[in-house]
């Protein structure tokens, strides 16, 4: 192989995914960083041979991640695994193309990489965990009714035209725009029971492992009495059971306008009042709430808000063999279908590594004006809606693509492209080996 551009090459670490890097340091395991943004950036974009030091941090902090990925995935199935609530878990370490994307897009907007330590805290979702919530039962007819007789708005019974609007949302019937700004609120408050008999196992056995980590750095039994930092229930569980420690820094409860969020935020304040306070928690109060908020604090909460509905509540851990990871709550219906909608939103940024079997679907991304492509994420918020309803056993419509867009862009074909598209990438997987290859 012959090496140009002081020792540069291009590394081939996945099938069609490659990066630059600089040979004779990976292979002699060199962990220096010399980066100077001053110097090192021409118009806005990292020189060539600075992208390769990147490129070569970023397949020694995969290296180092695959490593540690063993017992980082064996800690989260000892905590999560065996609970009745959780369908699986699929966990995997991030890989070096992903990696130098992040790595560059933080040292472009100003973070400093001066150390290999320094390049692997910034990744932190190197190891990604995906707990897999299982669906509730479909409710009966019988069961909606009971529900709707029985529900109080924060105490007090509905008006006739707040039950009215509360009904339609319940039963999914077509509204305007200005009837889900009503009825959604209502309908937030309807179904956070419905919300907290999916999610509350998962939110219990977060807090016991938050406790059990701060055990393990000094917490008494008697501290967290004395704070009331457990439920009677939980610090039962807590003496009984074999409880495995986690450490969690921030979560970030992620939902659409119209969406219902993962966890409630009664069930986030456990998991605060669990941390000590010492977690940051984004999550979006409940819009009947708002008034209870300073704006600034709402402004700031508005970073959980997707515009395309994206819907999961994830938290950056530290794995107990010091392993950065991004722990992921999602039902499984919700799970299947964020695979493929993100694909809008990478190409929307830029981002440009689907292959060939995308490429009708890029072109007519790339047509939508700002407007039409708003109307298309409104589409993609409700398809999240839509399966968000059906794991929650709640009556659901499956919604069909606006008129004027094309049908290429439907859930159902995005579906198809990205399962085609997998079963490619497996091919070309089967013969595959990570390798050298010259820059051209």
């Amino acid at each position: 192989m012959r090496i140009v551009g002081k020792n540069i090459a291009r590394f081939f670490a996945k099938p069609e995914q490659s990066l630059l890097v600089d040979v004779i340091k990976l292979n002699n395991r060199n962990k220096n960083i010399s980066l100077d943004k001053a110097r090192d950036v021409i118009d806005g974009k990292l020189l060539e041979p600075k992208l390769a030091e990147l490129g070569t941090t970023s397949v020694q902090i995969e290296r180092k991640l695959k490593e540690q990925f063993p017992a980082a995935k064996k800690e989260i199935e000892n905590i999560f695994l065996n609970l009745n609530s959780v369908a699986g878990i699929s966990a995997r370490p991030k890989g070096s193309v992903s990696i130098i994307t992040k790595l560059e897009r933080e040292f472009l907007h100003g973070a400093p990489i001066k150390s290999f330590d320094d390049a692997y805290k910034i990744v932190r979702d190197g190891i990604g965990d995906r707990i897999l919530l299982k669906p509730l039962p479909e409710l009966s007819s019988k069961e909606i009714k009971k529900m709707l007789q029985e529900f109080k708005l924060d105490g007090r019974e509905l008006s006739k035209k707040e039950m009215q609007i509360l009904e339609k949302y319940v039963y999914n019937h077509p509204m305007s725009k200005d009837e889900m700004r009503m009825g959604f609120p209502i309908f937030e408050k309807f179904s956070r029971p419905l919300i907290e008999k999916q999610t509350q196992q998962a939110v219990d056995y977060i807090s016991l492992g938050i406790i059990k980590d701060r055990m393990n750095k000094g917490l008494s039994i008697a501290e967290i009495k004395e704070k009331g930092l457990l439920s009677e229930e939980l610090l039962q569980k807590l003496q009984t059971e074999d409880i495995k420690p986690i450490n969690f820094s921030l979560i970030n409860n992620y939902r659409g306008e119209f969406g219902l969020p993962t966890f409630t935020n009664g069930q986030l304040q456990q998991i605060e009042r669990a941390a000590g306070g010492n977690i940051t928690i984004i999550s979006r109060p409940d819009v009947l709430d708002f008034d209870k908020y300073p704006k600034e604090y709402l402004d700031k909460m508005k970073k959980c808000i997707r515009q395309s509905g994206y819907r999961t509540c994830q938290g950056n851990i530290v794995h107990q063999n010091g392993a950065n990871g991004e722990c992921q709550f999602r039902d499984i219906f919700t799970n299947n279908f964020a695979e493929y909608e993100h694909i809008a939103y990478d190409l929307r940024m830029g981002k440009n590594t689907l292959g060939p079997l995308f490429d009708d679907y890029k072109k007519e991304i790339s047509k939508l004006s700002d407007a039409k492509y708003e109307k298309y994420t409104e589409y993609l918020q409700q398809c999240y809606n839509y399966y968000n309803r059906k794991s929650l056993g709640l009556p659901a419509k499956k919604p069909s693509l606006p008129k004027g867009f094309n049908k290429i862009l439907s859930e159902d074909n995005m579906k198809k492209l990205h399962d085609a598209n997998e079963l490619r990438l497996k091919d070309l997987g089967k013969n595959f080996t990570q390798h050298f290859e010259d820059v051209a």
